[in-house]
């Protein structure tokens, strides 16, 4: 019993991880979008896979018919259900990027690829070109194994090469974990290919599955979802620090001109990708010497302890610069060196001010 264990312990801790990770899910009452609903399914295929490996390989070379029948069984449902993760993972990406269920649908959920590996299984009924079972219960790999090798591999490229595509419109985070969805575990893969009887690829995988739900499900603190910029969390906290560090510095507070128009006429998903495209300029042109944030809807702030009045100028001639016509904006400026009592409040509000000064004055403009 002890050396079954050790044989597959590296699969039962995956299994164990995963199935936490299904509990958390469960214990934090997360909102059971389509995102999420996606991920869960790449978790369940995941357990799947390491609970049908660790039978696939339990019965092998046991004597006797009804081992023989329980060993071609676990490894025909094994061998079928290979596809399963690069199809939930592909449409969980596919997702990620464009956010449209009816996209999805006319891909057939990428599903092509389980078409093709289910025909090949039924002809493996009748002729060994995936695995065959000998006469002494023996399990060997045939030819065509490596077409489900690369025909899941080709899925893989396509949907990394879609990701990359569309990059500026993504999070990093999603990116991130697309390369180490692809990477690692077809470098897992190629090993368990070589090195026949290693368990590495799905105990991989799973970490993998782990590291994903950390980067992409869980909500962040210290990061916006949608612009990837700092949380209105992250610089409240660094504002009140300087406070009570006695330190000076600048505030700047940004709004969008007639944003909801944006999200009237061309819907929600375009709103979404202007304030992911104003965040991003915004980082070329504050570098990361400043903390640029989301403050909240389509106001964003940027702080900084060497933001002077002077230079205050110079960065409005970048910006204008950067943005080109990407859309409409109004700024205001507090430097907190023109003040003797700080508060929080007094510094926000003031910036604040000072740039719904500025948009009345774009409107008065327009009239």
């Amino acid at each position: 019993m002890i050396e079954q264990f050790l044989r597959f312990d590296i699969s039962l801790f995956s299994i164990m991880l995963l199935t936490m990770i299904l509990f958390l899910m469960r214990l934090r009452k997360e909102t059971v979008g389509v995102s999420t609903l996606l991920f869960k399914r790449i978790v369940w295929i995941n357990i799947l896979m390491l609970i049908l490996e660790i039978f696939s390989w339990q019965f092998d070379h046991l004597p006797g018919r009804l081992n023989y029948y329980l060993n071609y069984g676990t490894n025909m449902i094994f061998a079928w259900s290979m596809p399963l993760i690069t199809t939930a993972w592909a449409t969980y990406v596919d997702f990620k990027i464009f956010g449209d269920t009816q996209r999805l649908k006319r891909r057939l959920y990428y599903l092509p690829i389980m078409i093709i590996n289910t025909v090949l299984i039924g002809i493996n009924f009748f002729v060994p070109v995936i695995f065959s079972v000998d006469q002494m219960n023996v399990y060997s790999r045939e030819p065509l194994m490596w077409l489900i090798i690369i025909l899941n591999s080709g899925v893989l490229i396509y949907i990394s090469a879609l990701a990359y595509k569309h990059r500026r419109e993504i999070q990093r985070e999603v990116v991130f974990s697309i390369l180490l969805f692809v990477v690692v575990p077809s470098i897992a893969a190629g090993l368990q290919v070589m090195i026949f009887g290693a368990f590495i690829m799905w105990p991989t995988m799973a970490v993998i599955v782990v590291i994903t739900y950390i980067f992409n499900e869980t909500v962040s603190t210290s990061h916006d979802y949608i612009t990837g910029l700092y949380s209105r969390i992250r610089v409240d906290q660094y504002i009140e620090r300087l406070i009570v560090d006695r330190q000076s510095f600048g505030v700047m507070m940004i709004d969008l001109n007639d944003f909801k128009k944006i999200n009237d006429i061309h819907g929600h998903r375009a709103g979404d990708k202007t304030l992911a495209e104003f965040g991003k300029r915004l980082q070329e042109v504050f570098g990361k010497e400043k903390i640029v944030a989301r403050y909240g809807g389509d106001e964003f702030i940027i702080v900084s302890k060497v933001l002077t009045t002077e230079q205050f100028e110079d960065y409005m001639t970048r910006l204008k610069s950067v943005m080109g016509d990407l859309v409409g904006y109004s700024i205001g400026y507090h430097d907190t060196n023109l003040c003797n009592q700080v508060t929080y409040e007094d510094v926000v509000n003031c910036a604040d001010s000072k740039m719904y000064i500025h948009k009345a004055s774009f409107k008065n403009t327009d009239k």
